[in-house]
């Protein structure tokens, strides 16, 4: 692991935490730290190593094109809080805020944060803090960046775009109908927290809010640079479906995890159920087969990657 995760929930010690990389770093972010802080040590361009989404493209495939280099050199260290996840440890599916999921671009380290409520930005050579974003709830998933953008959803129920030069707030979005909050982890979150993690393709951002089927389920497709609606799907909440247990009722994917593109299809991760599937260019709804028990039950997870024909989904 290449963030130590410190017991210290004070935001001082996460104030402090940014002058040196260690050598334990956790599974979560080996891959896009090691990579860039390495290419350093031997001199190429930190823009040849961007890592600017979730497991490194929209599909979350984790891979690159890059190569590591024969010899690796720690450059710096860093010390976080303790996480605090959304969900219990034995909720092993949904898992999906364990950790710190940063990413990487253009030089600089974006990392969320769900125990303070922030993203933050870092000099990628130096570990030096660049600036830091505050929103009202805990920010769980990893950002993405676009270009000169930095976009992230958090439990506050907004889908965020910041400057990645200096963190100044482009536009914001909310995901659900209105401004209702409700007790979520020890304090108030939106009724549609953002816990379908944002994904980009073709200049569009696409996201989802709200946990509980019954209040509402809401996709969006926004311009990701404008923020303007392209579709907004509220409908996946309240289909007609064979439930896991095998009777039927009216319900729909929970968003639990990040989304993912494959071709024209958008996938959303529903936690322990299999994904819901919609038409990324309309938000028609195509498929959600909860009741499916070819893979058994509890089949789903929240890091659903995909292939040109083919999805996989075991949490």
């Amino acid at each position: 692991m290449l963030i130590n995760l410190s017991s210290r929930d004070s935001e001082s010690s996460d104030d402090e935490m940014l002058n040196r990389l260690t050598k334990s770093c956790g599974a979560h972010l080996v891959g896009c730290i090691t990579l860039c802080i390495a290419l350093w040590a031997i001199g190429v361009s930190p823009a040849t190593a961007d890592w600017p989404t979730w497991r490194g493209t929209p599909n979350r495939g984790a891979e690159t094109a890059e190569e590591l280099p024969s010899e690796l050199h720690l450059q710096w260290t860093m010390t976080l809080p303790k996480p605090q996840p959304a969900w219990p440890a034995e909720q092993g599916k949904i898992q999906f805020d364990a950790s710190y999921e940063p990413v990487a671009s253009q030089g600089r380290l974006f990392v969320p944060s769900m125990a303070h409520d922030h993203v933050t930005a870092y000099d990628l050579e130096t570990g030096d803090r660049l600036w830091r974003f505050y929103t009202e709830g805990p920010v769980r998933f990893a950002p993405v960046v676009v270009d000169d953008r930095v976009l992230f959803g958090s439990d506050d129920g907004f889908l965020y775009c910041l400057a990645a030069a200096d963190g100044s707030l482009r536009w914001k979005f909310r995901g659900g109908p209105d401004g209702r909050r409700i007790l979520g982890n020890e304090r108030l979150i939106s009724m549609w927290p953002v816990r379908g993690a944002p994904v980009v393709v073709d200049g569009t951002h696409y996201f989802a809010a709200g946990v509980w089927p019954f209040m509402g389920i809401f996709v969006h497709a926004l311009d990701a640079e404008t923020g303007q609606v392209q579709w907004t799907n509220s409908g996946t909440g309240s289909n007609y479906l064979v439930q896991q247990h095998g009777s039927p009722a009216f319900a729909g994917v929970a968003p639990q995890g990040y989304l993912t593109v494959s071709k024209d299809v958008l996938l959303i991760s529903g936690g322990l159920t299999v994904p819901a599937a919609l038409d990324r260019k309309t938000g028609e709804f195509l498929y959600f087969r909860p009741g499916e028990r070819s893979l058994g039950k509890d089949a789903g997870g929240y890091r659903v990657v995909t292939g040109d024909d083919v999805v996989s989904d075991r949490g």
